[in-house]
């Protein structure tokens, strides 16, 4: 079995904390994104309205019209409106879709970040033995890996760190047996 398989084997699994608390913090940089993404249309359709107006503004002058009321008449008709429904639906299909990809990005960077957050508190607190684990489908592989690297070569200069119970009885009697050995 491969180093990598086994990292991905005993990857621990998600309780309700990281479903329900962590992904929140997601929301922070999804919501950069879908507001600059909101405020980029809004003023392409204020310049478009303004396009639109001024457009209107020289029809209205060729073609000389003066009553108000047959004014928006020669421009609000069936094409106009179909027009108006299309931009809509776009506009709703690009947010669901920008909503979907920031999610599923955020997530695959954000989790690992998670997970190397965690891996790190538990190092500095002089667990040598852990190893940091993430999805396969997660980004930060590479950092990953070098940082799983680092903590083996810690491990071969420091030992495990501090242990208890049955890990540190487990760890004397092997140091004993080497002892005896040599």
């Amino acid at each position: 079995m491969s180093l990598k398989n086994t990292a991905y084997d005993n990857r621990p699994r998600r309780n309700l904390r990281s479903m329900v608390i962590e992904p929140f913090k997601q929301i922070k940089f999804g919501l950069y994104v879908i507001g600059l993404s909101v405020a980029f249309v809004a003023v392409c359709a204020y310049m478009f309205v303004e396009a639109f107006t001024e457009q209107y503004q020289h029809v209205m002058a060729i073609f000389n019209v003066v009553d108000p009321n047959k004014q928006w008449d020669l421009v609000t008709n069936d094409v106009f409106y179909t027009n108006a429904i299309r931009i809509g639906l776009i506009f709703v299909l690009f947010m669901v879709a920008l909503f979907a990809i920031v999610f599923r990005l955020t997530h695959r960077y954000y989790g690992p970040l998670v997970s190397i957050e965690r891996f790190v508190d538990e190092f500095a607190a002089g667990d040598y033995r852990k190893r940091c684990k993430i999805r396969e489908k997660d980004e930060l592989h590479g950092l990953v890996a070098k940082l799983n690297h680092m903590a083996e070569q810690i491990e071969r200069r420091h030992g495990a760190g501090p242990m208890h119970g049955q890990d540190a009885a487990i760890q004397a009697e092997a140091a004993d047996d080497e002892l005896q050995a040599s």
